[in-house]
């Protein structure tokens, strides 16, 4: 039969495994903080790309938001 640990002993372990996944958290942290700055900027380069392909080509973004509108030609082109 196994012994069951003393409430000492499991105040430990736990504070242990608290500090360890405490460490890696902060170290998560930093890498979700650049992740997420860099899917901002992906979104706003998207954007950017769809709005100079409009003013370029007269090309609608297909995003599912401009569906019934039609491409049109640019002027000066």
């Amino acid at each position: 039969m196994k012994t069951t640990e003393s409430y000492e002993q499991l105040i430990a372990r736990f504070t242990k495994r608290t500090m360890q996944l405490s460490a890696r958290q902060d170290e998560l942290k930093g890498w979700y903080d650049e992740y997420v700055k860099n899917e901002t900027d992906l979104k706003r380069l998207e954007g950017s790309m769809q709005a100079i392909q409009y003013v370029a080509y007269g090309k609608m973004p297909g995003d599912g938001n401009h569906d019934k509108f039609k491409d049109h030609k640019p002027h000066g082109s």
